[in-house]
């Protein structure tokens, strides 16, 4: 809980959104989650679920995040909203952030009798809460989780470009001097009048990248600027990576902690940008030990990615056992059978993605510890192979145009 730009980080209770199989969606604190029930505190009272009514859980952002998000919207003289906002946080169990919060408003109004009030429980609490706290003597010093780096905001944006529908572009911005280099490059490919060259900085973005997909300008991708998720990634975001991967696969018992193994996935912030095209690069290049990728393109349903969370005997992977006095409990499924219903929208997140898959142009590190050495037992992320001559056919361009390049008249 160190302090970040002056705001104490406490992430009080887990918040999660389950989604029945009727579709109906239930928020509440998480209790439990087992192969039998789920259980989820509602306005302080548990409710418990049958594992077989759930169709998928999902993160909440942290109460930290959604606490920034909503003091930037009060000003700091609204007195009575900061009191609103510190009933929030006491009641998702993040007192000391609750309690900074309310130090902030007696600073404006010292004789406050809610203010007061509120200090004196939450100051209580705490020492009450100290006290009670149990020292924890450990047998053996507990390792750390794995580093696992996290793309940078420039590199989840040029997976944006290269998964972009061009049928639902979405915001994009393709700066005028990326046209203009592209149209200095191959000048017999554009009209010979200045004037119907200007006319081309003035397109849809989604025809200027039309343009730059058909001229493998692969080196001016990274110039364009996509501010929604395209349908794929949206998709995995909101169905398979902050859903039953990151509750299932990333778990700090699991594949996000110390016995993570090689394949090693980020289970902080499930919502962020960073976090979710992190984890799916990470899972898009991952190859098992024999060299099978763990996403199956050309067959979804048969992607050692879903058949490691059936059932083991009836699955054509079946996760390795675990060690259960190391990890502290055994290995549970996530899908009953293939008909399951997030077996089946993982299925479908596979093939909106686009095959041949695409090679990015992203070096992410062969080891998550950062260093440049491989791992020997089987890469984590494969090295970059050369680039494909064949590209993936995006929705919005026909596969029978001809190439960019090839001399001939430009039609726009």
């Amino acid at each position: 809980m160190e302090p970040e730009d002056g705001v104490l980080r406490e992430e009080g209770i887990r918040e999660v959104v389950v989604v029945l199989n009727s579709g109906r969606e239930i928020v509440g604190a998480l209790v439990s989650d087992s192969d039998e029930s789920v259980v989820v505190r509602i306005n302080g009272i548990d409710t418990t679920l049958p594992r077989a009514r759930v169709a998928g859980i999902r993160d909440l952002p942290s109460v930290y995040e959604r606490y920034v998000e909503l003091r930037r919207t009060v000003d700091d003289g609204n007195i009575r909203a900061r009191l609103a906002l510190v009933e929030w946080l006491r009641a998702r169990e993040a007192y000391r952030l609750a309690l900074q919060e309310l130090e902030g408003t007696l600073e404006i109004e010292p004789a406050n009798p809610d203010a007061r009030t509120l200090h004196a429980w939450l100051e209580n609490h705490l020492r009450l809460t100290a006290r009670a706290r149990p020292v924890r003597r450990s047998a053996r010093p507990v390792a750390p989780p794995p580093a696992v780096p996290l793309l940078t905001e420039e590199q989840v944006n040029l997976i944006r470009v290269y998964e972009i529908n061009l049928e639902r572009p979405g915001r994009v911005l393709v700066p005028d001097d990326v046209m203009q280099e592209l149209m200095a490059r191959h000048p017999e490919n554009f009209p010979v009048s200045f004037e119907e060259r200007e006319a081309l900085l003035k397109v849809s973005p989604g025809e200027k990248l039309r343009i730059l997909f058909e001229a493998k300008a692969r080196d001016l991708y990274g110039r364009v600027r996509v501010l929604d998720d395209p349908p794929a990634m949206a998709d995995f975001k909101a169905r398979v990576g902050s859903g039953w991967v990151i509750n299932a696969c990333a778990s700090n018992r699991c594949h996000g902690g110390a016995e993570a193994g090689r394949l090693r996935l980020y289970n902080q912030r499930p919502n962020s940008d960073r976090t979710a095209y992190t984890n799916m690069l990470i899972l898009d290049r991952f190859m098992l030990g024999d060299g099978t990728p763990l996403i199956n393109h050309e067959n979804p349903d048969r992607s050692p990615l879903l058949h490691m969370g059936l059932p083991r005997h009836s699955s054509l992977f079946p996760h390795p056992e675990v060690d259960k006095e190391r990890v502290g409990q055994d290995w549970r499924f996530t899908f009953r059978n293939p008909s399951d219903r997030t077996f089946r929208q993982t299925v479908d997140w596979i093939s909106s993605l686009y095959s041949p898959r695409p090679d990015y142009g992203i070096e992410y590190p062969g080891r998550a510890d950062g260093s440049d050495e491989p791992e020997s037992s089987g890469p984590e992320s494969e090295p970059n192979e050369p680039e494909s001559s064949e590209e993936p056919t995006r929705p919005g361009s026909s596969s029978d145009e001809k190439p960019f390049a090839e001399p001939g008249p430009f039609d726009p």
